[in-house]
């Protein structure tokens, strides 16, 4: 019996493939497959280049999976259920289908389905939580105009904003101007302007946070104040659930997911900073390093097939494995 999993938003698409017992037996990566960010077409052909590449080496004869979960970037709304249920996600590779927002995956590897909060912060930032009683919410995930606080975009669009003010003379100062002048291989810190306007597009915005997280490093003030700011809005995300689901005295577990948690400790700390101060009987648990763990224990639960963290552990162990031996 397979399960299939996937995992998706506006940078990759990952697909993991296991069987009953826990044995990871493929494991496939493409592109990105939010459909606001590369278009129905684009999408539609990552998730099944994902898929494919997962599926290539298995000698056999059935490769239909018992159940596909898929944690698809970009599904906010009715409508875009149906767009990603019709033209994204394939019929044909699962009896079954549960199609869901990418950070309900992540919620179920941090979580195993427990009542808890995850926060997902890649090139833009989402939360979800579900409580004892089974009702679940959301927070954040607006899109890089709207919102998406916290998130790649939302960090290197205010290092941006703080390099221009460092170059004005209305910020303090911050090796982010010469940063990003490298960066762009500009001589003079406004020519960048130009290409941000007419030649960048968000996801590479969102790239830039990488100069925020090494100047960070380096110790510079305004790049650790934007990463500080950046987990403390995170972490009202998670104060936000928890107050709508009514669990901000409950003893939950409160996970993250996504790049920017694993390219710096700055914004974690900061979050669990604010949430300790809203929910002091929250548990953290460490970041998600392969969020679509998450969509295969989706597939076990749905199939009636109990995991708890001994066989959550072999999942990854065997994942990770498969990663560094395909």
């Amino acid at each position: 019996m397979l399960i299939l999993g996937v995992d998706g938003g506006a940078t990759k698409t990952i697909c993991a493939v296991s069987d009953e017992n826990f044995q990871v037996l493929g494991v496939g990566g493409s592109g990105p497959c939010n459909y606001n960010v590369v278009g129905v077409e684009e999408a539609r052909k990552n998730v099944r280049l994902a898929i494919e590449h997962a599926l290539s080496n298995l000698d056999l004869r059935d490769r239909t999976a018992e159940i596909g979960c898929f944690g698809i970037g970009g599904l906010t709304t009715e409508r875009d259920y149906e767009i990603i249920s019709n033209q994204i996600v394939p019929f044909d590779v699962a009896k079954r289908r549960i199609i869901v927002n990418d950070v309900v995956v992540a919620f179920y590897a941090a979580t195993c389905g427990s009542p808890g909060i995850v926060v997902v912060a890649g090139t833009g930032s989402i939360a979800y939580g579900l409580n004892s009683r089974g009702e679940s919410a959301f927070s954040s995930g607006w899109g890089w105009l709207m919102g998406d606080e916290g998130s790649a975009f939302d960090i290197a669009r205010r290092a941006l904003i703080a390099a221009a003010k460092a170059y004005d003379g209305r910020g303090k100062s911050t090796v982010l101007v010469e940063k990003f002048k490298e960066a762009f291989k500009v001589e003079d810190f406004k020519d960048i302007v130009p290409k941000i306007y007419h030649e960048v597009t968000s996801t590479r915005i969102a790239s830039l946070s990488k100069l925020v997280f090494s100047a960070a490093e380096e110790g510079d003030e305004a790049s650790i104040e934007i990463l500080k700011n950046a987990g403390k809005e995170l972490g009202q995300s998670v104060v936000a659930i928890a107050r709508k689901l009514s669990m901000e005295n409950e003893p939950i577990i409160v996970g993250s997911s996504g790049g920017v948690f694993r390219a710096t400790s700055i914004v974690w700390d900061s979050l669990k900073k604010y949430v300790r101060a809203h929910m002091p009987k929250a548990s953290f648990t460490p970041p998600v390093k392969h969020p679509v763990i998450g969509a295969l224990i989706m597939g076990y639960k749905n199939l009636g097939i109990n995991v708890d963290e001994k066989a959550k552990a072999a999942l990854l162990q065997n994942l990770e494995r498969k990663i560094a031996n395909p």
